[in-house]
């Protein structure tokens, strides 16, 4: 994987600054939970119905914005190298992202550089009525060049009842692991209906979004439901705030923060209940500092509290 000379000065300077800090106090804030190798490792978060003991990595990679289209796909690889290469595994998608193209661009993209058995694909479709909702799914494996999914959403709660059934049988056949249902909207509560019947759910929380800590995180761990957390970064606003300001002392030295993006993303992956976070981006150094941000320590509810009031 190539990397500019900045790049690689950058990431030393943090290897150094976390062999000084090491990884304590990672399991202060819900031991158990967190599984952590050396001290650049990505904090892992356990799958609660994996049959096989699947951890996956605190962070990923959303693409719901234009990562489906055709310029710069040199950077989009790249980040599709960094994610996989230095230690995450989730690659967020839709059937209908970007025109529809986002799914056939990662395939591809996938495929030709020989990552496919190092990711971690979770897809949507939000198709009414049985069949529609097949043929969507049919459509996926096609576009992403797989004949294994290993989560398949209902995207924003469409219809879910219908596809119910069917995401059993390919589950059953083997063909996707997991399937779960997404919402991100202020209705989002509503996925509390179908929490004993899916795998995962993902919803929105960031800092400046925490309605899910009353209900949705609590009852996804008290069912054993995994939780993709998407707009960690809270569709810009909170980083939008803080433009040209630094980031706290505190938050470089206890925390190993140094961007306020990577402190709101450490906000989220420290709630003991999300599985991983999943902030979009088609740059290469934003994907390396957001890989940063689930290294090093998980803040306590002390410390999260006191990234939270940067904002209030």
């Amino acid at each position: 994987m190539s990397r500019s000379k900045s790049d690689i000065h950058s990431r030393l300077s943090r290897s150094e600054f976390l062999k000084l800090t090491g990884a304590a106090g990672l399991a202060a804030l819900a031991p158990g939970r967190i599984a952590v190798g050396a001290s650049e490792a990505l904090a892992m978060r356990p799958v609660p119905k994996s049959k096989d003991g699947l951890q996956l990595p605190v962070i990923g990679l959303g693409t719901a914005q234009d990562f489906g289209a055709r310029e710069e796909v040199a950077e989009k690889t790249e980040v599709l190298k960094i994610l996989l290469n230095d230690g995450g595994k989730i690659i967020d998608t839709a059937a209908n992202y970007y025109r529809g193209s986002s799914e056939e661009l990662i395939g591809e993209l996938l495929e030709e550089n020989d990552l496919r058995s190092k990711a971690f694909i979770a897809t949507k479709f939000g198709e009414r009525g049985r069949q529609n909702g097949i043929d969507s799914v049919e459509r996926s494996f096609e576009r992403l060049r797989t004949d294994h999914i290993e989560l398949m959403f209902v995207h924003n709660m469409i219809d879910v009842d219908t596809h119910l059934p069917a995401l059993k049988d390919y589950k059953e056949k083997g063909r996707i692991g997991y399937f779960g249902v997404t919402s991100t909207g202020r209705n989002q509560d509503e996925l509390t209906r179908w929490m004993d019947d899916f795998d995962f759910v993902e919803f929105a929380y960031a800092v400046d979004f925490r309605d899910a800590e009353n209900t949705l995180l609590p009852m996804a761990a008290d069912k054993g439901v995994a939780v993709l957390i998407a707009l960690p970064l809270g569709r810009g606003r909170p980083l939008q705030a803080m433009r040209g300001k630094e980031v706290p002392q505190w938050a470089k030295e206890e925390l190993d923060c140094h961007s306020y993006a990577q402190l709101l993303l450490k906000f989220v992956v420290s709630h003991p209940d999300v599985t991983a976070a999943i902030p979009g981006t088609n740059n290469p150094r934003h994907m390396a500092e957001n890989l940063d941000a689930g290294r090093g320590p998980i803040a306590t509810p002390k410390q999260r509290e006191r990234i939270a009031a940067l904002w209030d």
